[in-house]
């Protein structure tokens, strides 16, 4: 989790292929993880096309 938080603010976790190699897990694992985070953080966290990774923004 923390690794992936890392990677989020850095911007740096490529797609989401690219993201479930990196962390060790299968892509459906990254979505899941993904919702999870959603859920308990302050901020939204999107894919952005631009910057071929997952960033986090505010929740509006």
């Amino acid at each position: 989790m923390k690794l992936l938080i890392e990677l989020i603010e850095k911007k740096k976790t490529g797609s989401p292929e690219e993201l479930a190699r990196k962390i060790g897990v299968t892509k459906r694992t990254v979505f899941h993880i993904l919702d999870d985070l959603r859920l308990c953080l302050e901020k939204e966290i999107t894919y952005s096309k631009e910057e071929k990774s997952y960033i986090f923004s505010e929740k509006s």
